[in-house]
């Protein structure tokens, strides 16, 4: 490649660094990156986003078929990639997403740590209702989109104000042969 060409793309090239506040703010780990709650810096906005850096050098496979899968849905109930970016200089992999103050797991956490306490909160039973129609309508849009979700996660970070969404698609696979496949959810 010219060396002018890239120091050109080098400079035109859009950084996390530049352009959200992230440090310390670290509100989760999965399996292959760590997830910060972000800013922008230059203040065109006062959003809340997720900033999901992929953990590693470089692309894995995993991570390239989060992406493309993570592109290409477009779902309610799924979350949606706003944009990648890519570190050269340290060849890190970063994921911007619509940042959600709370998640299902620790709406879970909560609730089995008062019913151990002896001091259970009834969940509203519209409260349950809801969670479990967004959860199995997006799984239906995956099945329908011949996409097998094998690790569901309802993860801080990624999602909408009120809004459950599957997240953490790193164990989503397309599948190109028809499959049957049963979901079961069990809370409590």
């Amino acid at each position: 490649m010219d060396y002018d060409f890239k120091v050109m793309l080098t400079g035109e090239r859009e950084r996390v660094e530049d352009l959200f506040e992230y440090e310390g703010c670290k509100v989760g780990r999965g399996t292959y990156g760590h997830v910060y709650k972000a800013k922008r810096k230059d203040g065109k906005d006062d959003k809340d986003y997720a900033l999901k850096q992929i953990e590693g050098t470089g692309i894995s496979m995993s991570a390239c078929r989060e992406i493309a899968l993570l592109r290409e849905l477009k779902h309610p109930n799924v979350i949606s990639l706003q944009k990648v970016f890519l570190s050269h200089a340290d060849r890190k992999v970063w994921l911007l997403f619509d940042y959600a103050e709370h998640d299902l797991w620790h709406i879970i956490k909560f609730h089995r740590a008062s019913k151990a306490n002896k001091k259970p909160l009834q969940l509203p039973r519209g409260m349950v209702k809801s969670l479990l129609y967004q959860i199995l309508d997006g799984i239906h849009y995956l099945h329908a989109n011949w996409v097998l979700h094998r690790d569901l996660v309802r993860d801080r970070g990624e999602g909408g104000e009120g809004q459950g969404r599957e997240t953490c698609l790193t164990w989503a696979k397309l599948i190109l042969i028809p499959l049957v496949c049963v979901s079961v959810w069990v809370l409590g």
